[in-house]
């Protein structure tokens, strides 16, 4: 071997030592060139360059004239080869030093900017554009940007996209993405951060049909397969332009990426989460539902058969009212089917889980009327007014289907027709899929309907849920399936999932939560949580069927525990009597979730009751207002008194010593309470469901705290409704004070006048109320007495909304209506205001609470707190600012709000200073206040 060979393979073995010394011992190193693996042409400077040789590469350039500039076989200089072995202080050196334009690319189209990218080098890439001006945009002959080239390094990648602005959603000639690329270099973080944060589709496909899936998979890339499925957006069994799947690439390569694949498909077969629809069954007791659910559930795996059921057994009592059935039907496919009872007791709960099991998707609702019942259509529209306002909160579009049973005896077939008729009209009306059977019957025609209809419903919710969960989703769910307990930690489903080969979840605590999140929001489990622990309920049927089942159960049910007083309160430490094998915690945060209760504090629990009392004590009342459906089809459903009353109770009515008792009592479709400032008052559900009734009396001198309560409480009536069941329609309206007699069964029959008549003449200034008949009703200042009716946007039957919600407001009257809103940057202000330039009695602090919309536990926390009067009332402005109670509701914090409350509290004096200063627009209508 000649001298010259020995010397060149020392510098392709990268044996520094031996090129140093034979280096010194050739002739014209400058003249030594080879073939070097794949590439003709190459010198010794491109390989000193390459092994990043400082010293050699010097020694090369200037004592043996080496030319810098030269090229290889592929065009590439030998900065181009430092570039390739990522030797920055060698680039450096050739750039500074040795004049080489980092710019020029190779025979390919390669810069050395691309190089670096695909090396990773964050810092060099920086000073190349920062100091050398080298284009991040350029690309080489296939199209590639530097960013297709940085796929492999996060920071490489996030640096080109947020400072260079290169666009994370270029293509090469070949139409490969920024994604494909990183598919190709394994890696998940770029994966990832391209996925959520760029927004780039995982489903891109190149030229040959191959999506970012297809490369990690040919290319044996385990790690980077895992998060493209944990995604839930990538299909393995894709295929690219020659019928190619990702599972078939792997099969040729690697095995663990393979393993990967099978073990999703697996998981995906065996827990089929995606394809799971909610089947809700519904209807009056004896109607046929649990017939109808013997027949779903007996045909899920073999054909419609001819038979029939006789006196088959309605849902068992203690379960809630509610039996769920997991079935991988034969013809529906894989539905959950849930049998409600038809026990009004358990009605205002049904509302609750069926708004908890929509919360993933849409469902199909099955309406079950008996044709026989003495007011079908009646039962049918109270059904659809529960159906109706659930739906209308769920994510997708839902389903009815109306089956109309027990028509088969109906012997006349005039008498037949009539009732179907009849029924049918509504039917139609609302837009829903019917059928008429005899659901005790299996098999005929009318049945194969049935199901074709149900089956094409289920269909379509799955087709347009848009639910496509990841692999992780799929993992966690199989491994939850598999535990024994019901209940979990989020510690616990952590520790179970690293110790268990066959599933694989996310490491990170909050990678683990986004998971049950993402289950949570499909209905098939909940994810509880408190101030420092996480429950994850596997089963919610279970503590339906264990809880709720015997909280809501009847007295005539022999699991009825009378646990709670005529209160409706139960203590933690009955419920713990009660249920000891469940943590308190949890189960009061299951019950607070599907809004089936409300804390009162930390150590109690309040529940509605379903006992009406004996006599209602006569009261002499002084204001009556009511919201009133308006179609003789519309109906406020049980759940919606059942929420209401819930909130009234917690933030309106004061506990007494023992705290278990609050000063209110509750029955079945009422509640009245005494607040202790002087003031009564009663909510009931009344006129058969149709109208909320709200009364309130006071003891003499106490007008003002009236005033201010009942602006909360019809805030309050309106706020649930436009929650529970905002698809009602109604009308706001107030009793004449003439005729406000308990018992009020049905307030329209009284005189009633439109709350917009109302607000309409006090705008206009009007001073008598017209009635219907055209002849004259009552002044306007008796409907509203002991009311300024001066600050119109704070009269006490808008409730806190702004006036524009209720009437139209020409343009006249759009300057003077709108209040000057605070917050609480005003608090030194308004505190300077009220207690240096007048003197306001501050004492008074916690009446002057109260009125500005505050509640009492936020006032009592207050006063706990400071003690002393003037501090008091600092934390209570403070509180009033920062809108806590929902006062922004209310209409917000205001200076003509905080008059109105001075007024109330007899400080008029202020009262008419604040006007006067900051209100001036409301002297325009002084004059209604007669």
């Amino acid at each position: 071997m000649s001298l010259e060979d020995k010397c060149w393979d020392a510098f392709e073995r990268g044996d520094h030592k031996e090129a140093v010394r034979l280096l010194a011992l050739v002739k014209e190193p400058n003249k030594i060139k080879r073939r070097y693996s794949v590439w003709d042409n190459i010198s010794l400077l491109h390989l000193s360059s390459r092994n990043g040789w400082l010293d050699v590469t010097k020694d090369l350039i200037t004592k043996y004239h080496c030319d810098p500039h030269e090229r290889d076989g592929w065009g590439r200089t030998c900065l181009h080869w430092a570039a390739l072995g990522y030797h920055v202080d060698v680039m450096r050196y050739l750039i500074d030093e040795c004049h080489c334009d980092p710019m020029v690319p190779n025979k390919y189209g390669y810069t050395v900017l691309h190089s670096v990218a695909e090396n990773g080098s964050l810092d060099f890439m920086k000073y190349l554009i920062d100091h050398h001006h080298c284009d991040p945009m350029a690309t080489n002959n296939r199209g590639e940007t530097v960013l297709h080239r940085a796929a492999g390094h996060i920071d490489s990648v996030k640096y080109l996209i947020n400072e260079c602005h290169c666009d994370p959603m270029a293509t090469d000639s070949n139409s490969r993405t920024i994604l494909h690329a990183a598919a190709f270099r394994n890696s998940p973080d770029v994966i990832k951060y391209l996925i959520n944060e760029c927004h780039c589709d995982p489903m891109a496909v190149n030229m040959s049909g191959w999506t970012p899936l297809h490369d990690a998979a040919y290319c044996g890339h385990s790690t980077a397969v895992e998060y493209l499925l944990s995604t839930g957006k990538c299909d393995p069994l894709a295929k690219d332009y020659d019928g190619r799947t990702p599972f078939e690439l792997a099969e040729r390569g690697n095995t663990d990426t393979l393993s990967v694949l099978k073990k999703f498909g697996g998981i995906k077969s065996s827990h089929p989460i995606d394809s799971y629809v909610n089947v809700l069954l519904v209807g009056n007791p004896g109607a046929g539902k649990s017939t109808l659910s013997h027949v779903i559930n007996d045909t899920a795996t073999g054909p419609i058969a001819l038979g029939s059921f006789r006196n088959v057994g309605g849902v068992v009592p203690c379960t809630a009212g509610i039996i769920p059935y997991k079935l991988q039907h034969k013809t529906l496919g894989n539905i959950i089917l849930h049998d409600f009872a038809g026990h009004s007791e358990y009605y205002s709960s049904h509302s609750a889980v069926i708004e908890n099991l929509l919360q993933g998707s849409g469902g199909v609702f099955l309406i079950v009327v008996n044709i026989l019942e003495k007011e079908p259509v009646k039962q049918l529209h109270q059904w659809l007014t529960v159906v109706t306002n659930e739906a209308h909160k769920a994510l997708n579009q839902c389903h009815v289907i109306v089956i109309v049973s027990h028509v088969d005896e109906i012997f006349n077939p005039f008498e037949r027709r009539r009732r179907k008729e009849e029924i049918q009209e509504t039917i139609v009306r609302e837009k829903c899929d019917s059928v008429f059977l005899d659901c005790r019957k299996l098999g005929g025609n009318d049945v194969d309907s049935f199901f074709n209809k149900l089956c094409s419903a289920c269909e379509s919710i799955r087709s347009t849920s848009g639910r496509n969960l990841s692999l992780y989703c799929h993992m966690m769910y199989g491994l939850l399936e598999e535990r024994k307990e019901n209940i979990l930690t989020l510690s616990h489903v952590m520790s179970v999932g690293k110790d268990n080969d066959d599933y694989f979840i996310p490491d990170k605590r909050e990678d683990v939560l986004d998971v049950l999140h993402s289950l949570h929001s499909t209905g098939l489990i909940s994810v509880l949580k408190s101030e420092d622990k996480v429950w994850v309920v596997v089963n919610k049927g279970i503590l339906l069927t264990e809880v709720d089942g015997i909280l809501f159960a009847p007295e005539t049910f022999k699991e009825h525990v009378d646990i709670a007083s005529n209160t409706c309160i139960v203590s933690v430490s009955g419920l713990t009597r009660l249920f000891p094998k469940y943590d308190p915690d949890m189960l009061i945060r299951f019950l607070k979730k599907m809004e089936l209760c409300e804390e009162i504090s930390p150590s109690f629990l309040r529940m509605t009751n379903l006992h009406q009392p004996d006599e209602m004590t006569s009261q002499v009342y002084q204001f009556g207002w009511c919201l009133q459906c308006t179609s003789k089809h519309h109906f406020f459903p049980p759940r919606y008194f059942h929420v209401l009353s819930l909130r009234l109770a917690y933030k309106m009515a004061q506990p007494q010593e023992d705290k278990l008792k609050r000063r209110c009592t509750f029955w079945k479709n009422g509640l009245y309470w005494f607040n202790g400032h002087g003031v009564g008052s009663l909510v009931e559900i009344v006129d058969e469901s149709q109208c909320v009734l709200v009364m309130m009396s006071c003891e003499k001198g106490y007008s003002d705290n009236m005033v201010s309560l009942r602006r909360d409480v019809i805030g309050e009536v309106m706020s649930v409704y436009k929650e529970s069941c905002p698809s009602l329609e109604v009308k706001e309206l107030v009793i004449d004070p003439k005729e406000l007699a308990y018992l009020v069964n049905t307030p329209r029959e009284r005189t009633v006048y439109s709350v917009k008549a109302v607000m309409s003449a006090i705008v206009k200034r009007e001073e008598f109320l017209v009635k219907t008949n055209g002849t004259k009703g009552e002044k306007v200042k008796e409907i509203l007495a002991d009311e300024s009716l001066s600050d119109i946007s704070n009269l006490s039957l808008l409730g806190g909304r702004d006036i524009k919600e209720v009437i139209e407001i020409t343009e006249e009257f759009k300057t003077p209506l709108t209040p000057i809103k605070l917050d609480i940057k005003d608090l030194d202000i308004v505190i300077e205001e009220l207690t240096i330039l007048s003197q306001l009695d501050c004492t008074k602090w916690y009446q002057f609470g109260l009125h500005l919309g505050l509640y009492d536990p936020t006032l009592n926390a207050i006063k706990k707190d400071h003690g002393e009067c003037k501090p008091c009332l600092i934390q209570c402005m403070s509180a009033w600012l920062r809108g806590e109670d929902k006062v922004r509701e209310k209409g917000g914090p205001s200076w003509s709000s905080l008059a109105t409350a001075l007024d109330t509290i007899e400080e008029k004096p202020i009262a008419s200073y604040i006007r006067n200063k900051y209100c001036p627009s409301n002297s325009s209508l002084t004059s209604l206040n007669v």
